[in-house]
């Protein structure tokens, strides 16, 4: 069976059970064309141009997890990608327009025909106007449903990927691997070598799917995946992700829960963000966590205290 289904005839929305979920359950990801409406795309890349590009405040980025201005190429890109833009407080009109995307009808049906689940929760985002060059990973070290293994993604294209740009990349069927990230004393630089190894060695399995506006690829929390090198930096790779809780799970990620995370509500959708904006103690706070990643004695320590403090924060709360 083919990976890609339509969301859309003639313009309206279709039944949505012809998406193979088959396909997702055994090879990790599925595209589904033509979810997001052209005009959606249309307002948030104006707001986007108007307010975000343009601006000099000191975003929390991806692919650096660091608090920073934008830094824009020759061709007018900017070259950082933008994190839990779904509730900026300094931008609110620009996040409320990428969560009607994100919390639309479409998507919402396509996340249900995919897995089963009857509902959801928006914990992370991202925005991409360059191709960062992102790393192949599974996202469960960073994020996931607890137990493990539920959570879904979204890459939503926000304009035709030209090749040129660096394509989204998926490595199917590798939501059944486990690259040793628990290992006692392996560093997240160590678990990303283990995984790009593992996908040198199977190049030929690798598929980054030429998405259209408006068209999602969604893959599991376990699947491999990342960025294609740029060929040519005129093109831009104007994009979004999302991930999403199923009702029932508890979040967090291969290590440890975050327990009653604080949601809020859009459209009846809740939403949850990690990241806030910038301060000079979150720019201090996020600085020691990043390089807590790879000492795995520092980081389990970190951790270990976290847990603690939550604990104590439940006994206070029941008691």
């Amino acid at each position: 069976m083919s990976a890609i289904a339509s969301a859309f005839d003639n313009g309206g929305l279709n039944n949505l059970d012809r998406v193979d979920a088959e396909h997702y359950a055994q090879r990790g990801y599925v595209v589904i064309q033509n979810v997001i409406p052209k005009s959606q795309i249309r307002d948030l890349l104006v707001q986007y141009k108007q307010h975000i590009a343009a601006s000099k405040y000191p975003f929390f980025r991806q692919n650096s997890n660091a608090y920073e201005a934008n830094k824009i190429s020759a061709h007018g890109f900017v070259r950082q990608s933008f994190l839990d833009i779904h509730d900026y407080q300094e931008f609110s009109q620009f996040s409320h327009t990428a969560r009607d995307i994100y919390c639309s009808d479409s998507i919402m049906s396509a996340l249900r025909s995919i897995t089963g689940f009857g509902s959801f929760a928006l914990m992370q985002t991202m925005l991409f106007d360059l191709n960062t060059e992102t790393p192949g990973h599974q996202d469960w070290y960073y994020l996931d449903t607890v137990p493990n293994g539920n959570l879904i993604a979204a890459w939503i294209a926000l304009e035709d990927i030209d090749e040129r740009a660096g394509r989204f990349f998926v490595l199917p069927g590798s939501q059944n691997q486990d690259f040793g990230a628990r290992a006692p004393g392996r560093t997240h630089e160590e678990w990303l070598a283990v995984i790009h190894a593992h996908i040198e060695a199977n190049r030929e399995q690798v598929s980054a799917p030429a998405l259209q506006a408006g068209d999602v690829l969604f893959w599991n929390s376990r699947t491999v995946h990342g960025s294609l090198p740029t060929q040519d930096e005129s093109y831009s790779r104007k994009s979004l992700t999302a991930h999403y809780l199923p009702g029932g799970f508890e979040f967090g990620n291969l290590f440890s829960v975050k327990t009653n995370p604080p949601y809020k509500d859009h459209g009846g959708i809740r939403f949850y963000r990690n990241q806030p904006d910038f301060s000079q103690w979150n720019r201090l706070k996020f600085a020691i966590k990043t390089r807590a990643y790879n000492h795995p004695l520092v980081r389990e320590s970190l951790r270990a205290a976290r847990d603690l403090v939550s604990r104590r924060r439940r006994v206070r709360r029941d008691g």
